[in-house]
């Protein structure tokens, strides 16, 4: 036997493993290589063994003795040897194959569903009638946590995704609703016990109450084409014959699809959505809309039937005198605060393109809000001059209200329906 090299184990040694202890040699250890195969072990090692250790170098390792057993199989034997259960291959990060029998359960037990994946449906399914902005997020929540540890272990990932699907359109769904809720006007209905004071109505002059007596309310209800069918405006009551009353209001009081920006030449079809009037001493009744202007113009005419005595048509000149400055007013139901007066001047007269004619537009400074619309503007007099159409935005200007004037209205009217030129007395016999 060749004499080892004795090294004092340094970085280079130092990591190593003792073939024979097979512990880790570390810097400072008094070692011994081999001669023949370069292998590092510790001297005591090898003294005590009397030479190397290491596999290439010991013989007596690399072969059996005449007295070790020696395993033997039968043909019987490997015929009756059964194959092992096939194994999918092992993924990054898996300590082992999750093996799957025939039966389609695994090893460890059967295929279940996934509790969460169940959740995340039932409380989105719930969120459609429930409060679904916040069903809505944790049937989201649920299903994606649901996914992220789903495995071949569980079913579930369509409920999980149906889930996740649907608690988007609950999100979605309120949000909407909620957005044409908060974005509709409040409505105000006036009951039938709050009119004005029939004290008060004695009071007034002559001109103004009249104008108050031709005044009605006007409520709409939509129908299911239309998500925002509600609202509330006024009316003029300009002819009374038959038991019937017959009330120039705006369009966009009576139609909630109106938009003034185009329209046709002919007379659009009528709106379909219910109408309640109530006029001066008689509850509210339904109303109907007979007539439409055309080519945009923001013009209806109803009717009711009437009740009640105190209930008068307006009066108008035939040929009005409009001149700027002149003392204004204004009859309305101003965020359904019926029968409310509002008086301003007249600041100037404007003129508006609808397809082939112009109408006569007045600018006042009397105080028109939402629930004005459709109602009377009228002299000092108590002679009709206008309908009272929009106003601009408080926040940004005051006094700059518009009317349509009455009588650029007149020559519209359908044909079966007159109005003499100068409207004094109700034409009920």
């Amino acid at each position: 036997m060749k004499s080892p090299r004795l090294v004092v184990a340094g970085l280079r040694e130092s990591g190593a493993v003792c073939p024979h202890c097979h512990v880790e040699i570390h810097a400072g250890d008094q070692t011994a290589a081999c001669p023949d195969c370069g292998n590092v072990q510790h001297w005591g090692c090898w003294s005590q063994a009397h030479g190397c250790g290491a596999y290439e170098c010991a013989p007596n390792r690399r072969s059996v003795g005449d007295s070790a057993s020696v395993l033997r199989i039968s043909s019987d034997e490997l015929a009756r040897a059964e194959p092992l259960p096939r194994q999918r291959p092992v993924q990054p990060g898996w300590t082992s194959a999750p093996a799957v029998s025939f039966g389609g359960e695994f090893q460890n037990g059967p295929v279940r569903w996934s509790r969460l994946a169940i959740a995340a449906l039932v409380v989105a399914i719930l969120g459609i009638p429930l409060f679904g902005l916040v069903t809505g997020l944790v049937a989201i929540v649920l299903g994606c946590i649901a996914l992220a540890g789903h495995s071949r272990r569980w079913k579930g990932a369509g409920l999980a995704v149906a889930g996740i699907l649907l608690g988007v359109v609950d999100m979605a769904g309120w949000m909407i609703g909620l957005a044409i809720v908060f974005d509709s006007p409040v409505l105000t209905t006036v009951s039938d016990q709050f009119e004005p004071d029939p004290v008060a109505l004695q009071q007034l002059s002559a001109s103004i109450g009249r104008a108050m007596k031709a005044n009605v309310l006007i409520q709409t209800a939509g129908d299911l084409t239309r998500l925002r069918g509600s609202g509330i405006g006024s009316g003029v009551i300009v002819r009374i014959h038959d038991k019937t009353a017959w009330i120039m209001t705006n369009r966009h009081v009576v139609d909630a699809s109106f938009s003034d920006d185009r329209g046709p030449a002919g007379e659009p079809p009528l709106p379909t959505g219910k109408l309640s009037v109530k006029a001066i001493g008689q509850p509210a009744v339904p109303g109907q809309v007979v007539w439409i202007a055309p080519h945009g113009i923001d013009c209806a005419l109803v009717t009711i039937p009437v009740t009640s005595d105190e209930i008068m048509p307006a009066i108008w000149d035939a040929v009005p005198k409009l001149i700027v400055g002149d003392s204004v007013f204004a009859v309305g139901n101003p965020h359904g605060l019926g029968w409310t007066h509002t008086e301003g001047g007249l600041s100037q007269l404007r003129l508006q393109s609808k397809g082939p004619r112009e109408v006569r537009i007045i600018q006042t400074s009397a105080a028109i809000n939402p629930g004005n619309s459709g109602g009377g503007l009228y002299d000092s007099q108590g002679h009709l001059l206008g309908i009272n159409t929009w106003t601009k935005d408080k926040r940004f200007a005051e006094g700059l209200s518009f009317s349509i004037s009455f009588h650029s209205l007149l020559p519209l009217l359908p044909s079966g329906f007159h109005l003499p030129d100068s409207q004094t007395e109700t034409d009920d016999p």
